[in-house]
C-alpha cells in the first residue's frame, strides 16, 4: 500500500515537470530559433533492494530463494533535453536578421563572473546593432566573428552564405559559426542560449552550415502537439490524485477500524 503511494506521488512529480516544460515551450513559441524542451523518464532506482543484496544475492541456505525479485518504486525525470530539429524559416527583409541552414550555431560572447570572455551558442538570429555599433542578440550578448565581437556600425551591410560580412565594399569580419559532434551535450542557458561548460559537445568550425540574411528561423514548437500533451498530463495528474486518495482512505481504515479490533 505504501509502495502505491510512492508510485502515485512520483507520477504526479513527473506530470508537474511536464507541465513546466510544456509551459516553457508555449511561452517561447514565437522566440526565433527556440528549441522545444523534452524530457526522458526512467524507473526509480531500486536503492533499497540494492542495499538488501539485489536480485543476485545468494542466501546461505540452498533451499531458500536465490533472489529478492524486482519491485518498482515509480519513475522519475532522468533528463531534460532540447529537440535540435530545425524550425521553419521566414523572410523578414531586415539586414540584422539571420537564419542558419544546417546543424550549426552562432557564437556569442556570454560573460560570467569567472570568465568575461565566455562563449555561448544560439540559433536565434534576431540581431541588432547595440549602442556602440556591435552586432548583438536581443539579450545584449555580442555576436562573435573570427576576430572577436563584430562591429557593423549600422544596418547597411551584407552577409554572404559563408558568414562573411561586407560593408561599403570592405570585408568587416566573418561570423564564427560552430558545429558540434554531439549537440545533446549542450546545456541551455535561458530561452535561446546554449553553453558547453565541460567541452563535451565537440565544438568545431562549421563545414556545412550556411547563413541567410534577412531571414529568421522560427521556433520548432508545435502548438497543437503541446496542447494535446497538456491535456494528457492533466488527465494523468487527476488519475494519480484519485489513487492517492484511495490509498489514504484504505490506510485510515487500517488504522481506525482494523487496528481497533480485539
Amino acid at each position: 500500500m505504501i509502495r502505491g503511494l510512492y508510485c502515485a506521488t512520483a507520477a504526479i512529480d513527473i506530470q508537474q515537470a511536464r507541465v513546466e516544460g510544456i509551459s516553457n515551450n508555449l511561452a517561447n513559441v514565437s522566440t526565433p530559433g527556440f528549441k522545444q524542451e523534452n524530457m526522458q523518464v526512467q524507473s526509480f532506482p531500486e536503492a533499497l533492494l540494492v542495499q538488501m543484496g539485489g536480485p543476485n544475492q545468494h542466501l546461505p541456505i540452498p533451499s531458500m530463494p536465490q533472489g529478492i525479485g524486482f519491485a518498482g518504486m515509480g519513475s522519475l525525470v532522468a533528463e531534460v533535453y532540447a529537440d535540435q530539429s530545425p524550425g521553419d524559416v521566414q523572410e523578414t527583409g531586415k539586414a540584422t536578421d539571420m537564419a542558419l541552414r544546417g546543424p550549426g550555431f552562432f557564437a556569442v560572447n556570454v560573460p560570467t563572473a569567472g570568465n568575461p570572455m565566455g562563449i555561448g551558442y544560439t540559433r536565434n538570429g534576431a540581431f541588432r546593432a547595440d549602442a556602440e555599433g556591435y552586432l548583438a542578440t536581443g539579450s545584449g550578448y555580442r555576436v562573435l566573428g573570427e576576430g572577436g565581437p563584430i562591429r557593423v556600425e549600422d544596418s547597411d551591410f551584407k552577409v554572404a552564405p559563408d558568414g562573411t560580412i561586407e560593408a561599403e565594399g570592405q570585408i568587416v569580419d566573418r561570423l564564427q559559426l560552430v558545429e558540434f559532434a554531439n549537440r545533446d551535450r549542450l546545456h541551455r542557458e535561458g530561452a535561446d542560449i546554449f553553453v558547453d561548460p565541460g567541452d563535451e559537445a565537440g565544438a568545431d568550425r562549421a563545414v556545412i552550415t550556411t547563413v541567410g540574411q534577412g531571414r529568421l528561423e522560427r521556433s520548432n514548437v508545435n502548438v497543437v502537439d503541446e496542447m494535446a500533451g497538456l491535456l494528457a498530463v492533466m488527465r494523468s495528474f487527476e488519475a494519480n490524485q484519485r489513487i492517492i486518495q484511495a490509498y489514504d482512505e484504505q490506510l485510515a481504515k487500517a488504522v481506525n477500524q482494523v487496528g481497533s479490533l480485539r
